[in-house]
């Protein structure tokens, strides 16, 4: 509108200089110039405002979402150029947002990958410890039976050290089955008795035979302030410790002396005691620059060493895991090419009745003269393992318990219908009917019979297995490979609960 007045405004003027109007010259190039600067004026106001409304109205639409939209540019003044650069910030934010999108489709498609990757660990972890810790429960079981009836000196020490070494080989193995539990730092350490001097004792005799045929000096000794009396901790994990520093040193060493020492030290309280241990070799040393990684998984000294001594560099690495998780801490002194010694402190109870945060389940599981005698209870045994089958057997009849053997849960099933029985120890893993599904049907019968106690004895130790079991009626669970007097225990402390059986 203002425009079109201008315009009228000029040709006026001039109409009137035309007709010879009173004007001169000048005046009438003052009046042009000045209508043309109205009108150059208007107009670029009239463009700036719309480049202004066009950023504004971009902007608003960018904040909602709306990555795509664009200004149209109406002059190339100031303003126009902030209209050309908001068009190029929206041209990035939309590059960008394809770029974040893709992004989040790749993250996407990894996350499903890692889930299926951590399903498929899961599976193949089941499955492997199954299979190991099935035959470890019958070479562990059959060792310990064995040991209770030999007489002979040198018979009961060899059977110690085969009871020893599947011990530290099941501890290694759980480990290596569950390094997820490490890595959490959620593995359980048992509060059981023992005597330090038999656990060292141990060590030095598994080790005794590597130290001749290399010609090494093998030795250890305990300070007088040690004391001979029974102590309560995890001597299994204490084993797995000493053993794994003790075989490094010796392989690690060439010539000379490796030798394992412990004294007691200061302690907080009156109910516990805290004990170094040291493990010092004459080996080839640890550079300085290594000394602090080689806790790290998969670390050795050196490339060399590696290629020359073997070993998968993870010994080390469960070592430290065992010590903190323990609030304790290893230290390493070494000089290339003069050896090494490894350091560190545990503590553990003078008495059973202190309360701490390890496993507060774990039981002293020294038996009872009640629990010994298994007189008068009818035990079904579910077990597809025939060696598995066999050794419970041996294990409860020992003690006087009446066995009967179900092959499968289906088996289970049909004889417990047609028969009575105190307690039944159910494996998990079987063909035609597994543990859970015949658990599952025995708590739904509807008569007295659902009420049985039943016992998972499996050799899946998997994290939540154990509340698998609870939640679908067992009343308790033993893993594989276990104690007889593990399995003693439980069967005396559920047999008691059960209510008479009412007569027919």
């Amino acid at each position: 509108m203002y425009f079109i007045i201008s315009i009228v405004a000029v040709l006026v003027l001039i109409g009137l200089y035309a007709t010879g109007f009173a004007i001169n010259s000048l005046s009438l190039l003052l009046l042009i110039l000045g209508a043309m600067g109205t009108i150059t004026i208007i107009t670029i106001n009239r463009s700036l405002i719309q480049d202004l409304n066009g950023i504004t109205k971009g902007a608003d639409l960018v904040t909602k979402g709306s990555f795509k939209t664009r200004v149209q540019v109406y002059s190339r003044d100031e303003v126009g150029i902030l209209a050309m650069a908001f068009n190029d910030m929206a041209n990035t934010f939309e590059q960008k947002i394809v770029e974040l999108k893709l992004t989040e489709e790749n993250l996407i498609r990894e996350k499903e990958r890692a889930e299926h990757f951590e399903k498929a660990k899961k599976h193949f972890l089941v499955n492997m410890s199954h299979e190991i810790r099935t035959p470890m429960n019958a070479i562990l079981g059959f060792a310990r039976y064995l040991q209770e009836s030999l007489t002979d000196k040198d018979q009961l020490e060899s059977i110690k050290m085969i009871v020893k070494s599947g011990e530290h080989l099941l501890a290694t193995l759980n480990d290596i089955l569950d390094l997820s539990n490490i890595e959490t730092g959620e593995v359980s350490f048992m509060k059981l008795p023992f005597t330090l001097r038999d656990t060292v004792s141990s060590i030095y005799q598994l080790m005794e035979g590597n130290a001749k045929q290399k010609k090494i000096g093998l030795s250890y000794s305990l300070d007088d302030n040690i004391p001979d009396s029974i102590i309560y901790g995890d001597s299994v994990r204490l084993s797995q410790i000493l053993l794994s520093l003790t075989s490094n040193a010796l392989k690690f060493t060439e010539y000379g002396h490796v030798s394992i020492t412990a004294k007691a030290v200061s302690c907080d309280d009156d109910e516990r005691i805290a004990i170094e241990f040291r493990v010092k070799d004459t080996g080839i040393g640890i550079p300085i620059e290594k000394q602090d990684k080689i806790f790290e998984l998969f670390e050795q000294g050196t490339n060399h060493m590696t290629r020359k001594f073997g070993g998968t560099g993870i010994g080390l690495s469960i070592v430290k895991h065992l010590i903190t998780l323990q609030q304790g801490e290893i230290r390493v002194h070494s000089v290339l090419n003069q050896g090494s010694e490894f350091c560190f402190s545990l503590s553990f109870f003078k008495t059973n009745l202190c309360k701490d945060n390890w496993d507060k389940h774990s039981k002293d599981l020294t038996l009872t003269s009640d629990v010994v005698s298994g007189k008068g209870v009818k035990v079904l045994i579910v077990e597809d393992n025939a060696i598995n089958q066999l050794l419970v057997i041996k294990l409860l009849q020992r003690h006087g318990y009446e066995t009967t053997v179900a092959e499968n849960g289906e088996i289970a099933l049909h004889k417990y219908i047609n028969d009575d029985f105190d307690i039944i120890l159910m494996d998990l893993q079987m063909p035609e009917m597994d543990g859970y599904e015949a658990t599952v049907q025995i708590r739904n019968l509807k008569s007295y019979k659902k009420d049985v106690p039943i016992v998972a004895m499996t050799a899946h130790t998997i994290k939540g297995e154990m509340e698998k079991c609870l939640s679908i009626g067992m009343n308790d669970y033993i893993s594989k490979p276990f104690h007889a007097n593990e399995l003693y225990e439980k069967i005396s402390s559920l047999v008691k609960e059960v209510t008479p059986i009412p007569a027919q």
